[in-house]
C-alpha cells in the first residue's frame, strides 16, 4: 500500500500540503521495508548480502538516477515495487578501486508500471576528497532557490524516506569512521529540492548525477532554466556545483 502518511512526512518537510497523486521521485517516501536490527550493517544500511552485495569497501555513495514516470502513482493504492540488482561493475578511480552496483525499480498500480528508475550507487575505500570550486562559471539560471539545511533537516529527510545511512545524522560517525567533515547532506533531497524549485510542468523523465557532497550548516541552491522540451538543473553551494540534472517534459 502506497501510505499518504508517508507523502505527508515529506510534503512537511518540503512545506507543501499533502498531495493524492505522487509528485515526481517522492517515490523515494514510500514503501520501504521495515529492517530489523540483526540485518543493519555497521554503516546503518541493511547489511551487505542481505540484498546489494556483500562488497567490503566501507564507504557507499548515491552516485546517480534515472526515473521515467509513465502514469501518476496514487496515495491509498495497492502498490507493488520490484528491485533487481542489474549490474556490479569495478573501475579505477584515482584514489582507488570503485564498485558501481545498478539497482533497477519498477512501481506499479492497477497492474500497470508506472514508475521505473536505475540508480547507481558507487562503494569505495578512499577517504572523501576536498571539496573544490569549479573550473567552469555555472550557467545562466532561469530561476533560483536557496535551502539551509541543519542536522534536523537531515534528521526529518531520514525518517521521511527510511534512510538508515549514519553519514546523516551521527556526527561523530561521519567524521570519525568515514571521514567527513559534516554530516552528509543527502543526494535525493538535493535532487528534490531541484525538482521543487522549478516551475510546474508535466514531467516524463528525470535524471540527475551527484558531483560533490555538501554538509549540515550550508545552503544548497537549486537553479534552472528551461531548454528544449525540458529543463536543465543544477545544485551548487557557493562557488561549487553539487549535483547536475535534467527534466524532460
Amino acid at each position: 500500500m502506497l501510505e499518504a502518511a508517508d507523502l505527508a512526512r515529506l510534503a512537511a518537510l518540503l512545506d507543501r500540503p499533502p498531495p493524492f497523486e505522487v509528485p515526481p521521485a517522492w517515490h523515494w517516501a514510500c514503501l520501504a521495508e521495515p529492517v530489523s536490527r540483526a540485518d543493519l550493517g555497521p554503516d546503518g544500511h541493511p547489511r551487505r548480502g542481505l540484498f546489494l552485495p556483500p562488497i567490503e569497501a566501507p564507504r557507499r555513495m548515491f552516485a546517480s538516477a534515472d526515473i521515467t514516470f509513465s502514469g501518476a502513482l496514487l496515495a491509498g493504492q495497492e502498490t507493488d515495487l520490484v528491485e533487481i540488482i542489474a549490474n556490479v561493475e569495478e573501475k579505477p578511480g584515482a584514489s582507488g578501486p570503485l564498485t558501481f552496483v545498478t539497482v533497477d525499480r519498477e512501481i506499479s498500480q492497477a497492474g500497470e508500471v508506472r514508475v521505473r528508475e536505475r540508480q547507481t550507487l558507487v562503494y569505495t575505500g578512499a577517504a572523501p576528497a576536498p571539496r573544490v570550486a569549479d573550473s567552469e562559471p555555472a550557467p545562466v539560471a532561469a530561476w533560483s532557490h536557496a535551502t539551509a539545511t541543519d542536522p534536523v533537516l537531515l534528521f526529518a529527510f531520514s525518517a521521511a524516506t527510511s534512510n538508515s545511512h549514519r553519514i546523516h545524522y551521527d556526527r561523530p560517525y561521519a567524521t570519525q569512521v568515514e571521514g567527513y567533515p559534516g554530516l552528509v547532506v543527502h543526494g535525493p533531497l538535493i535532487a528534490l529540492l531541484l525538482l521543487d524549485a522549478m516551475p510546474h510542468r508535466e514531467i516524463s523523465r528525470f535524471s540527475f548525477r551527484a558531483l560533490k557532497p555538501a554538509f549540515a550548516g550550508e545552503t544548497v541552491t537549486a537553479e534552472g532554466h528551461l531548454t528544449s522540451g525540458g529543463a536543465d538543473l543544477w545544485a551548487r553551494c557557493g562557488d561549487a556545483t553539487l549535483m547536475r540534472a535534467r527534466a524532460q517534459f
